[in-house]
């Protein structure tokens, strides 16, 4: 039997090594810096989400993610073909991952392969858009936030908004969310400074993630908006919140259950919520992209087509 002094003492001792590991880790940023190529990237497992594939790169490229890390997780729809004009552009990176409950290994290997890139890596999905209220980037926000390992990203949660079957795009189609029932965050993270991750909260080498206000996110602590916000389009239509439980979780083995999933739905949709439209709007998929998808891209204005 372990006595209680001694667990304490090897937890001390662990602790003490991650400090000294994660300061060195820090002292060797700034010569890490001038080598990274990305301001910001985005690591995303998905499983038949094709239809939305296109929308959702779009946006996140409007608020200055320069590479998507994507990991196929036993897709068989057209997502291929939707990601070819961003691959062709060097906006995309895509791994083939066939891995059950695939989520945390996915973004295990992406830190591992990808650490040395980005500045910040965020760990969302295609279902959950982030943008601040404040600025269509959002680089400079992160900027701001540059000593810390990790900034935690509180989520507004929204529902079909009466949509039976599948509207022809996400951000137009949803305009009604949760209340703050349902409190969940994303993380962006340094990811040279990470330790260990899961879905939602990472630890790290030196410091804690917390939110834009400088919270510990945990039960007690109040969401805030004022910087950075997540939406996360949980259901979609009825149609897709059917297809969601049917294909399975990639953070677990659990079974989904139908009935469950509407009753949480009928709880998503009590309150107006426009407040990502105006930067959706001013957002155009970049040129790069749209010439290798073979789109007409209009010019500017003052400039002869």
């Amino acid at each position: 039997m372990n006595h209680p002094a001694a667990k304490t003492s090897r937890v001390r001792l662990r602790l003490g090594l991650r400090a000294i590991v994660g300061a060195w880790k820090q002292r060797q940023e700034p010569r890490l810096l001038e080598r990274l190529k990305h301001p910001l990237a985005v690591c995303a497992i998905f499983r038949e989400e094709a239809p939305f594939l296109d929308e959702w790169l779009t946006f996140h490229a409007g608020i200055g993610v320069t590479h998507f890390y994507l990991y196929n997780n036993f897709s068989t729809d057209n997502y291929r073909e939707v990601l070819r004009p961003w691959q062709a552009a060097g906006y995309v990176t895509l791994t083939e991952w066939p891995v059950p409950v695939g989520q945390v290994t996915a973004y295990q290997d992406c830190v591992r392969r990808f650490k040395n890139e980005a500045r910040w890596i965020a760990f969302f999905d295609v279902d959950e858009f982030l943008f601040s209220t404040q600025s269509q980037s959002i680089i400079p926000l992160l900027d701001a936030q540059a000593g810390r390992p990790g900034i935690e990203v509180w989520q507004v949660i929204f529902g079909a908004n009466g949509h039976a079957q599948r509207p022809p795009a996400v951000l137009e189609a949803y305009t009604r969310s949760s209340p703050t029932k349902f409190l969940t965050v994303k993380t962006i993270a340094n990811p040279r400074q990470i330790y260990k991750l899961q879905v939602h909260q990472f630890k790290y080498w030196r410091g804690r993630g917390l939110d834009t206000a400088g919270q510990v996110v945990d039960r007690s602590a109040t969401p805030v908006y004022d910087q950075l916000r997540m939406n996360h389009y949980w259901s979609r239509s009825i149609e897709d919140l059917n297809l969601k439980v049917r294909r399975g979780d990639a953070s677990t083995a659990a079974k989904r259950d139908l009935a469950a999933h509407l009753k949480y739905e009928a709880g998503m949709n009590d309150e107006p919520d426009f407040t990502i439209l105006p930067i959706a709007r001013a957002i155009r998929k970049p040129p790069a992209v749209a010439k290798a998808a073979g789109e007409i891209i209009a010019p500017a204005a003052g400039q002869v087509a």
